[in-house]
């Protein structure tokens, strides 16, 4: 041991004035933030140098006030042999610092190296759940058992039945947080229980913290699911709106992933470990600055037991901090309304949308299959798009479906998704439960005014004889349907309103109304591999077509009073039908698409940015 922890106090602070900037917004700034402190695995601390692990803990004592330490968040393999008690002890030791003060509470959960199957022969330690394991025997039980931060902090509520899953509730700032610990395999009552007090707390901003979710990919850099972690958030995570921030540990290294949740918001996602390291991490703890002015969080690692060494004596290994970062977080809006189907604001949002989407990577909502593709809806109406495969297709998915990070070059979509399909392969398309139309008097499917707007590009690919007829947009329900649901005297076997690209190279307006189905809008024949913004407005009385700004020669040839749907009938992009089912795949790129109640300027237009 190089230093004493009574030189620690000092140098970790000192080691610290340089994150805040010194302009008077960022002094404000820090004034107003309040941290959370990480701890990630300390197995190596407690069975090699517990000097380590106790400068951890002596720092977050001594600095809590003036860093506004808010609460320690440890992420498991507290140990590195479970049937080691000296490694216990030293845990303890560590821990029993923070125990020491209630105002320096601490969450703390089981990794791999924590229950006892680790070190049993024939045991399988990754299928070993938290429910499968003989409690009164297990030292984490022994030496972390509830009671112990029942006693001590006011933020511990409860536990589930096994012991391993606790909850706490603290105060940041003004707001209260909800974070859950998890253990490392969670059994279904586990999440079960979990998932009761999810419920319970529908409002609170929650943090979830388990040993295992994200590993770093091949690359070194980019974070992706664990088989664990993709159960997590298949079954507890992206459901719950109110986890909006997730810690694990056990793969070495350090990455993020942000994920998008069934609601269409973030969900922060941290992969932290550093056992692997120098010394086993030499120290390192993770510190999240939670700052609301500014609206971001910050992200820092640090080490107090570097920070109490002397710099001339410093080794090269002597990482005083790394993995510094900020991310976004409007507070107010990321807690506003959770778990709710509520508006989505951002760009192209307009009073009376009623539906929007863009098919860029940051609007597809996260998914641990590859294969399930669904794109968020950003009227925040519910219209989720899912992918899916045309009967009797016979291509592969990556062959047939691609996300591009090509943006348009107007609009607000940062790339675009594209349709690789056509008559031979067949292909994908994405789908949804009917966009919700309903009349100013309530009429379900019935819209008396629109515009309708899509930022599409024909592939340089397509060809009449494999594309001809595919659908950017399209109503599944055929004309027939639609005419026959509405009691109109009209029919047909095209559906009831799709814009297609013709065997021409047309793009063709169809649509049913609720004066019956008028003749077709047309463009001119349009170029391959070129973007295009094409508007449909109807007024009430006629549907009108202009591309890129321009309205076309045949269009408005007669009344179409507004448009009519089947509510709950399928909406397709990528694919047109006939007769009501499947028929001809859209070939191209499809950038945004956006459906509103009523006539929009031009200079509200999609392409008007």
């Amino acid at each position: 041991m190089r230093h004493s922890i009574g030189a620690l106090v000092l140098g970790a602070v000192l080691g610290l004035t340089g994150c805040n900037s010194d302009s008077d917004s960022g002094t404000q700034a820090a004034a107003e933030s309040y941290t959370l402190v990480v701890m990630p695995d300390t197995q190596k601390y407690s069975r090699y140098n517990p000097e380590r692990y106790n400068a951890q803990t002596q720092w977050i004592a001594d600095n809590y006030q003036q860093q506004n330490i808010v609460f320690t968040a440890h992420l498991g393999d507290v140990v590195d042999l479970p049937d080691s008690e000296q490694e216990w002890l030293n845990a303890r030791a560590a821990m029993s610092i923070l125990e020491a003060n209630p105002a320096t509470p601490y969450s703390i959960l089981a990794g791999n190296h924590d229950v006892l199957a680790y070190r049993q022969s024939g045991v399988d330690i990754n299928s070993n759940l938290d429910s499968d394991r003989t409690l009164a025997a297990e030292p984490f039980l022994k030496h972390f058992p509830a009671s112990l931060q029942q006693n001590n902090f006011a933020s511990f509520q409860g536990a589930d039945a096994t012991g391993f899953n606790s909850y706490h509730l603290f105060k940041g700032g003004e707001r209260e947080y909800l974070l859950l610990a998890l253990d490392w395999r969670t059994s279904a009552a586990s999440i079960a229980w979990a998932q009761s007090v999810l419920d319970a707390h529908p409002e609170t901003p929650t943090i979830l913290t388990t040993h295992q979710l994200l590993n770093v990919a091949d690359d070194g850099n980019n974070a992706i699911f664990t088989d664990n972690g993709a159960m997590l958030w298949d079954k507890l995570i992206k459901d719950n709106d109110q986890i909006f921030l997730t810690f694990n540990g056990h793969h070495h290294g350090e990455a993020k992933m942000v994920a998008k949740n069934r609601y269409g918001r973030d969900v922060v996602m941290i992969l932290v470990d550093y056992q692997s390291g120098f010394w086993g991490g030499n120290g390192m703890l993770q510190l999240v600055s939670f700052d609301e002015a500014n609206k971001r969080l910050q992200f820092r690692s640090f080490s107090p037991w570097v920070a109490a060494i002397p710099e001339v004596e410093r080794q090269p290994q002597d990482v005083l901090q790394r993995w510094e970062f900020e991310q976004p977080l409007d507070f107010e809006k990321r807690f506003a309304k959770l778990n709710q189907e509520v508006e989505t604001e951002g760009p192209g949002k307009l009073e009376g949308t009623l539906a929007y989407w863009i098919f860029d990577a940051e609007h597809k909502l996260t998914s641990t299959d590859p294969t399930k593709v669904q794109f968020m809806d950003l009227s925040g109406r519910g219209n989720t798009l899912s992918l899916k495969a045309k009967t009797g297709s016979s291509g592969t998915q990556e062959q047939l479906f691609e996300l591009l990070d090509e943006a348009p070059g107007f609009g607000h979509a940062t790339g675009a998704t594209r349709f690789k399909g056509g008559n031979t392969l067949g292909g994908y398309y994405l789908s949804s439960q009917a966009p919700t139309l309903v009349s100013a008097d309530g009429q379900a499917g019935i819209l008396p005014q629109y515009t309708i707007e899509m930022i599409v590009r024909l592939a340089p690919e397509w060809q009449a004889s494999e594309n001809a007829w595919g659908a950017v947009f399209a109503h599944k329900p055929s004309q027939s349907q639609v005419c026959e649901h509405h009691k109109l005297d009209c029919g047909g076997g095209d559906p009831s309103l799709a814009l297609t690209a013709s065997s021409l190279k047309e793009f063709q307006w169809i649509s049913t109304s609720s004066n019956g189905v008028g003749p077709s809008n047309w463009s001119w024949e349009v170029d391959r591999d070129y973007w295009y913004h094409v508007a449909i407005v109807n007024d009430g009385q006629y549907a009108t077509m202009y591309v890129d700004n321009s309205r076309v020669m045949r269009t408005a040839e007669a009344e179409q009073h507004g448009l009519v749907s089947i509510p709950g009938g399928e909406w397709m992009v990528g694919a047109s039908s006939w007769d009501g089912e499947v028929a001809d795949l859209f070939r191209g790129d499809i950038a945004e698409i956006r459906i509103v109640d009523r006539v929009l300027p031009e200079s509200d237009w999609l392409n008007a940015k």
